[in-house]
């Protein structure tokens, strides 16, 4: 009897210990597809991102302005955008995000075809339009992703590098005549969000040391130019409004690079 009992103390224990391997194993893989989804969500809010760089850009230089930043960004965008959408298109198998993706691919067509075009204004509010449509697709296919791996995280792979391409498409929209109140509010609600996503980010618990110089080195900056983004009615600084507003998004898109690498750890995708 006592044998016997020693027996099934013994299958126990081996049952316990394949139990919890199996866990591991699961918990293993989990954090493996979060890593990859939370991936592809960046990816996604990459394509947005260069859809607006890429209206900006063409805004800046029909109107004469920062003409050699804008030259170069006309020629870089596309390559960039095309990258991160073949990654996308042949990642993402959700048949509603991959009609959404044919969808944008559209748009961008539309998009690169007309900024080949002379410079007019008609163009150029064509241009925003379709813009916003891209952003509007990448934003809704990355939540999508980071919803698919259950991640609540809002302050972590939200792609608002963009804020500050937009910042910068609204003002030099305004200044190129498209002087409407929607544009004035657009831009006050981007530089808005824009100044709540840098106060929680700053405050990340999961930024490492160099992270955290990164969003000084951003707050820093912020709290100066802010300001400019908000006075797009009196204009007259548009360079400085191109170049700053280059600078948050390259700082932001580095540090976001630097949290992807953090998503790495079990602690982070808690």
């Amino acid at each position: 009897m006592r044998q016997r009992f020693k027996g099934l103390l013994k299958l126990l224990f081996i049952a316990m210990a394949i139990l919890a391997t199996t866990q591991a194993t699961q918990a293993e893989v989990s954090n493996s597809e979060k890593q990859a989804k939370l991936k592809l969500a960046r990816i996604a809010y990459d394509t947005g991102y260069y859809a607006e760089e890429l209206t900006k850009a063409y805004l800046y230089k029909g109107n004469n302005e920062a003409v050699r930043q804008a030259s170069a960004e006309l020629k870089e965008a596309p390559g960039e955008f095309l990258k991160a959408y073949k990654i996308l298109d042949q990642s993402i198998n959700n048949p509603k995000n991959k009609n959404l993706l044919l969808f944008m691919k559209m748009s961008y067509d539309e998009l690169i075809d007309l900024i080949k075009q002379p410079y007019s204004l008609d163009n150029a509010q064509i241009a925003l339009d379709l813009s916003a449509t891209i952003l509007e697709g990448a934003r809704f296919i990355a939540d999508d992703l980071k919803k698919s791996v259950d991640f609540q995280n809002k302050h972590i792979i939200n792609g608002f590098s963009i804020y500050f391409e937009s910042i910068a498409k609204y003002y030099m929209a305004y200044q190129a005549g498209i002087k409407d109140d929607n544009t004035i509010k657009l831009m006050k609600d981007t530089v808005d969000a824009a100044g709540k996503a840098i106060d929680d980010v700053a405050k990340s618990s999961h930024n490492t040391v160099a992270m955290n110089q990164k969003m000084t080195k951003v707050k820093r900056l912020w709290s100066i130019v802010y300001k400019f983004y908000l006075d797009i009615d009196k204009g007259g600084l548009p360079f400085i409004v191109f170049k700053t507003s280059n600078d948050l998004a390259e700082t932001i898109k580095s540090y976001e690079l630097d949290m992807e690498k953090v998503m790495a750890t079990d602690k982070a995708l808690q």
